[in-house]
């Protein structure tokens, strides 16, 4: 099974020759204002916790999840990254078939094979890679499982929650996966609340607005009854006890931080994207989250993130998209002064 994913700066920084700060990773799609203030002395100070297992289930992390985000703890479980969930959810229950909605984050068709569970891409078209709800609920027959990443990775288009949540209870012989990794970056609600349809599970990020993908955190949150058959089936101890101390800090405090980060991009996306879009043969695709796709036609991804990375900056190389090719690339905003030697090198490349 091949992984091919974004922000892979350890083994770029030692292919180069590099320490890992002499690079520029535009590539990796998380929080542009690095880690939360006050966490690195949280897990310095639980540095001995490690040495005693861990809360199980990780019962106090998910009721605070639960106060934070107005639902119950028993609709709650966490997990090591949302991605314990993606690759757990194919093979719950007797799918008749997956339905992934393209181009979006790979492993949603990796869990799939990795569960023998057939798939079939319903692939959204440039020049916005907008959702046709419409034509997406043609398609549905009933018994499959609809991965829906919202906003979505890498398009950067966002579906609106009043539109998403009418759409899955038209639709309650499918079950849907929506995984809102990247909606605190937005002002949209999310999906979860105390009362949720049966057919519906959201999947909930701490790596992307937080910045800390090493730690690996995320929550899966559906109905009381799903999460209890679900239970059934979790692996205990799947949260190290640094995560879970890191996620009791966030929740109880990161919420500033979280305002902050959508603060910085109102302030400083509408500027990167205008200047994208006045380099000639690149075409910007709408979006509304940290992350920006564009589609150049003067030279091919490959040999643009090549060239980049000549100037120590690493983007993300879309061609592994499925609906995408060696045309698109993904570039996420970091802070003013990194965006700005990107911004400076592209142009050079492209003028």
């Amino acid at each position: 099974m091949t992984f091919v994913h974004g922000g892979n700066i350890i083994a770029t920084a030692g292919q180069l020759g590099l320490q890992v700060a002499e690079l520029i990773d535009m590539s990796s799609n998380l929080s542009p204002l690095g880690m939360v203030p006050g966490l690195r002395q949280v897990l310095i100070q639980g540095l001995d916790q490690i040495g005693y297992l861990p809360e199980a289930t990780s019962a106090a992390l998910c009721t605070l999840f639960a106060a934070h985000n107005n639902c119950r703890p028993q609709q709650v479980m966490a997990g090591n990254g949302t991605t314990d969930f993606i690759y757990d959810l194919p093979a719950m229950a007797p799918f008749t078939r997956a339905v992934i909605v393209n181009p979006t984050y790979s492993d949603y068709g990796l869990a799939c094979d990795y569960a023998g569970l057939p798939w079939q891409s319903f692939t959204l078209q440039f020049p916005d890679f907008g959702v046709d709800l419409a034509a997406l609920g043609a398609t549905l027959e009933g018994g499959e499982l609809l991965f829906l990443c919202n906003p979505n990775n890498p398009t950067g288009h966002l579906v609106a929650t009043s539109e998403l949540r009418t759409f899955i209870r038209a639709h309650p012989q499918t079950t849907f996966v929506i995984d809102e990794s990247y909606l605190p970056f937005t002002h949209e609600p999310s999906l979860v609340r105390e009362e949720m349809p049966e057919n519906l599970f959201v999947l909930c990020s701490s790596s992307k607005i937080y910045g800390i993908p090493g730690l690996r955190l995320g929550f899966l949150v559906s109905s009381a009854g799903n999460m209890t058959v679900r239970r059934r089936h979790c692996r205990p101890w799947s949260v190290n006890r640094l995560a879970q101390l890191a996620g009791e800090f966030l929740l109880g405090q990161g919420e500033p931080y979280v305002r902050q980060v959508q603060a910085f991009m109102a302030g400083e996306r509408p500027a990167f994207v205008e200047a994208l879009q006045e380099l000639p043969g690149l075409t910007v695709i709408p979006g509304v989250t940290n992350f920006i796709l564009c589609r150049c036609t003067t030279m091919g991804a490959a040999q643009l993130a090549a060239k980049m990375l000549t100037e120590k900056i690493m983007i993300r190389n879309c061609a592994s998209f499925d609906g995408l090719d060696d045309s698109y690339f993904r570039v996420s905003l970091q802070k003013a002064a990194a965006n700005r030697v990107f911004l400076d090198a592209l142009t050079s490349l492209l003028h």
